[in-house]
């Protein structure tokens, strides 16, 4: 049986000290030569060097381990949705003023992080829950999943892995404290807009009140909304001064936000909003971090519609590292057009005469005509 209590007390006891804004370290050629090798790494299909969190408190320490629990396994579907739901109910009390029972979540997290380490099929449940409305569970828990994985490309052991996690799932808590009609409002005012900014300030008020052990987590939420060249909210930092868990947090916030739709808006191509984030590489986030997304969602990014060249059309749900032009695709509208109601999947590496034809299919193609 997992023992709770000795995850909350000996994995995440970070002192105030250990998040110290790491200092910014001069290039020097060794460095730049380990860019120019992340590059060629990245164009050739290898993982990109880690960009580790500079942090005492942080890394270079090993996770206890836990025993499995015969017979407790779960999939991810059962392991999503019951994040989403240990979220919302924690977040309701925190967002009271009140100190949740935050052991629910710490497991989850485990979980989550054990899922991730064996294979992608936690960031498939991302892909294909496309309820068109704001879920604030719900995008914690995409968000999550992204960070963690993320935080894996780039090589976090288990702890770093943990604490990125628990960051992550409160992000935008903060967000709860926003009036619901400036956050459904298709259009903000200056004045609205001045106050969804003060949201990591709130988010950061929230976490604290969990508690000690925990109250740590307020220093990387509030730096979420950071930017890698200043421009970010809600103290201007830039660069290494941002928290290495808030740096991954804002890339894959962002990238979840663009590609899930939202009240006012559809989801963007996915192949487009993947553009779109490339283009902001050394701007507002860290190119090491965007080499190492890309990774992970492939030349065809995990969530974006194809058209086959027989003329179906489905989602990228599990990409191929040995193969990434050949992902798994869940077929959504078959050859002659008709909308599928029952799940079918096409494995491309196992079918040599199919192939990706339209990697930028329209979200609209599945509404009703």
């Amino acid at each position: 049986m997992r023992k709770k209590a000795m995850f909350r007390t000996r994995q995440l006891v970070v002192s105030s000290k250990d998040l110290r804004r790491p200092t910014p370290r001069p290039t020097t050629p060794t460095q730049q030569k380990q860019e120019d090798q992340q590059t060629q790494s990245h164009l050739s299909g290898a993982p990109p060097t880690a960009l580790q969190p500079d942090e005492p408190g942080l890394s270079g320490q090993s996770a206890p381990e836990y025993p499995s629990e015969p017979g407790a396994e779960k999939n991810a579907a059962e392991l999503y949705h019951a994040l989403m739901s240990e979220v919302q109910l924690v977040s309701d009390v925190a967002t009271k003023g009140e100190k949740p029972d935050l052991s629910v979540l710490t497991d989850a997290v485990k979980d989550i992080y054990d899922s991730l380490k064996k294979d992608d099929s936690m960031l498939t449940e991302t892909v294909r829950q496309r309820e068109n409305t704001y879920s604030w569970a719900l995008r914690a828990a995409n968000t999550t999943i992204l960070a963690i994985r993320l935080g894996l490309e780039v090589s976090y052991d288990e702890r770093n892995s943990l604490g990125l996690g628990l960051c992550a799932l409160f992000h935008d808590i903060g967000m709860q404290t926003i009036p619901e009609e400036v956050l459904s409002s298709r259009s903000l005012t200056p004045q609205q807009m001045k106050l969804i900014r003060t949201h990591p300030l709130e988010s950061k008020k929230i976490v604290e009140n969990f508690g000690g052990e925990f109250a740590w987590i307020g220093n990387v939420v509030i730096q979420v909304h950071e930017k890698y060249d200043g421009s970010g909210y809600p103290n201007s930092l830039r660069g290494e001064q941002i928290h290495p868990f808030a740096q991954i947090i804002g890339l894959t916030d962002t990238y979840e936000a663009m590609t899930h739709p939202r009240g006012d808006r559809g989801a963007h191509i996915t192949y487009n909003a993947l553009s779109q984030i490339v283009d902001l590489r050394n701007q507002e986030y860290d190119p090491r971090l965007i080499k190492a997304l890309i990774h992970i969602v492939s030349i065809f990014p995990l969530g974006s519609l194809v058209k086959l060249n027989n003329g179906s059309i489905g989602r990228v749900i599990q990409t191929n590292k040995l193969q990434s032009a050949r992902p798994l695709i869940e077929i959504l509208i078959d050859t002659q057009g008709n909308r599928l109601h029952k799940s079918e999947f096409t494995n491309l590496a196992e079918e040599p005469m199919l192939f990706i034809e339209d990697p930028g299919i329209d979200e609209s193609v599945l509404k009703p005509k």
